[in-house]
């Protein structure tokens, strides 16, 4: 069974080995230019200190990740913190599964257990979100290794080396990402697209595609892993493109018309055979831009998180293109297309279902809401954002925007919310600055006290800080963001 998922074409070998060529020179350039006057990072690091864990029975543990892994009980600990919050920093693998085969009684490397590359990299993950300081402190042997396993990824003998390597680089990248790395997390970012692309992701189910699969699923739910992770990274790339005002790596339009991957089902559903065994699909994001099936009664949480993404990044897009003089054709174009997407917005956030409305939610999918609601009203926000300077309407659907991003994570139980998506640091700095900016406007017009306009943008801001200062751990923008001056007079 070790060869099942061997690519069969000799070209597309190639193309793999070309892949691992580009990571592994991206990676020791991205090491150059942030360290010039530092050898060469040396890849096999053996961990020396031990661990100390007093609720468990790790009492000076000694392990090498050169050759091996942490011991049994702390490779449970770490996929135990890991997993529940998995899906916020893109895993898209069905997460029983995965940790029965992790868990697996074999040595890593066994082709039993995910490729060492994903196990370091949750384990990564797994110190981060732990916060014990000494296992935390262990993050950058872990990183080192997991960098290395990871650029060699592809040259493994695993038969899940392509998608666990692929997984490997979107959860590196989010890593880095929220730890305000970004040349590194832009680098991890488009390795996963180039992955995905050279693994015909897009064209899961496609009723174009006329050769076999590259990667042919084994059952339904390795099927929707691969519909997972092809939404994982377009959802990766289009939002993080918003967040640091470039182009996505997947950036030009008519690359939408190649997508023909359907849209997302919720985990456990495609283990239900939920996905119609001849079903095929084409253009899914064609169709969607184009105001088709906008949001559907049974579209997933993940499925409506996509969508959301897909028009912020349209409506920055849009934004960062708009130049005041445009010629009179290339304003009325301008116009034309603002319109058709203001309308398309509007109508996904009014047929979004919202998060008390979603049948026995688990927490990865009330998160996942939060996410999709909070990303829709930041496209509306966005777009508006064009004219708010010059038209009364677009600043006050700007504002209007801003507290329906706001009033979200100020109105939802925080209990299932430890971590969220670090790209909601940028959601809600943005929605805090409209705020902000309005705030200013009032209280440089006032001579005396504070009108009540202002007193409750004031109000609403301060509830809405509190909360959202609850997330500094995995989104460092917010980290010495100045919550206590929101209700200041």
């Amino acid at each position: 069974m070790e060869d099942e998922c061997e690519y069969t074409d000799s070209g597309m070998r190639a193309m793999a080995h070309i892949l691992q060529e580009n990571i592994d020179r991206l990676q020791n350039r991205i090491d150059d230019l942030e360290h010039p006057r530092r050898p060469r990072i040396q890849r096999d690091v053996s961990l020396h200190q031990p661990y100390h864990a007093s609720s468990s029975k790790l009492d000076r543990v000694t392990t090498s990740l050169a050759t091996g892994e942490p011991p049994t009980d702390l490779v449970e600990q770490l996929i135990d913190i890991f997993l529940p919050y998995g899906s916020e920093f893109g895993f898209f693998m069905n997460p029983s599964r995965f940790r029965k085969s992790a868990l697996a009684p074999f040595r890593i490397g066994h082709h039993s257990r995910p490729t060492p590359a994903l196990l370091i990299t949750v384990y990564l993950w797994g110190l981060r979100l732990s916060h014990q300081e000494n296992l935390t402190a262990q993050e950058p042997v872990f990183l080192a290794r997991a960098l290395d396993l990871t650029s060699r990824g592809l040259s493994d003998s695993h038969p899940r080396r392509v998608m666990d390597t692929l997984q490997a680089e979107i959860l590196l990248s989010y890593f880095f990402f929220a730890s305000g790395r970004v040349l590194e997390g832009k680098y991890h970012a488009a390795a996963a697209i180039s992955l995905s692309l050279s693994s015909s992701l897009h064209l899961v189910r496609s009723e174009n595609l006329s050769s076999p699969e590259i990667l042919p699923p084994m059952d339904g739910v390795e099927e929707g892993e691969r519909v997972h992770a092809w939404w994982t990274v377009m959802i990766m790339d289009k939002c993080w493109a918003v967040a640091l005002s470039e182009d996505p790596g997947f950036a030009h339009r008519d690359n939408m018309a190649m997508v023909d991957t359907p849209w997302p089902l919720e985990v456990d559903d495609y283990a239900k055979g939920r996905l119609a065994r001849n079903a095929r699909y084409s253009q899914t994001i064609q169709k969607f831009v184009n105001g088709a099936h906008v949001v559907n009664e049974d579209m997933s949480t993940l499925a409506m998180f996509a969508k959301a993404s897909l028009l912020w990044q349209r409506a920055d897009d849009l934004a960062r293109s708009w130049r005041p003089g445009m010629p009179h054709g290339l304003a009325t174009n301008f116009r034309n297309e603002f319109t058709r997407l203001d309308d398309l917005i509007d109508g996904f956030r009014d047929a979004l279902v919202p998060p008390n409305r979603i049948s026995n939610p688990t927490p990865a999918m009330t998160r996942a809401l939060v996410v999709a609601h909070s990303i829709a009203h930041s496209a509306a926000l966005r777009l508006h954002s064009i004219f708010s300077q010059t038209d009364v309407i677009a600043k006050r659907k700007r504002l209007a925007a801003a507290r329906s991003v706001l009033g979200i994570i100020a109105a939802v139980p925080l209990r299932n919310f430890r971590y969220i998506n670090p790209i909601m640091g940028t959601v809600w700095m943005a929605a805090c600055g409209v705020f902000l900016e309005e705030i200013g406007a009032l209280n440089s017009l006032r001579t005396t006290s504070p009108r009540e306009e202002e007193v409750n943008l004031r109000a609403f801001l301060s509830r809405a800080g509190a909360a959202i200062s609850a997330f500094e751990s995995t989104c460092l923008l917010l980290r010495g963001y100045p919550y206590s001056s929101f209700s200041a007079a």
